[in-house]
């Protein structure tokens, strides 16, 4: 399951990232220090030539502390539900375009 939520977030995330991130096929990435394993990073870039810069965090406080900084230049972030409305919130969030998707 959480290969499948990853790569349906990466894959989101390529459809919205800026022009100059396309061209050099980045995703960068903010999670929890124990979602993902390493392969299948590895998997996403084999299978996409997408390449995941991947930065992990280990408490909510830690990564609302950089959220809240602004600018963090991730596409991709892995929020948990308790600490999402706040993050709202403040604005730390774009809204995802869905008609890059298509």
């Amino acid at each position: 399951m959480r290969r499948l939520v990853l790569a349906a977030a990466l894959g989101m995330a390529a459809f919205g990232v800026t022009p100059a991130l396309a061209q050099q096929k980045v995703v960068n990435v903010f999670n929890w220090s124990d979602y993902i394993d390493e392969t299948v990073l590895e998997d996403f870039t084999k299978e996409t030539g997408i390449k995941v810069r991947y930065d992990v965090f280990d408490s909510n406080e830690v990564l609302e502390t950089k959220l809240l900084a602004g600018k963090t230049g991730y596409d991709v972030v892995v929020p948990t539900g308790s600490f999402l409305q706040r993050q709202i919130k403040a604005g730390v969030f774009q809204k995802l375009d869905k008609a890059k998707l298509s």
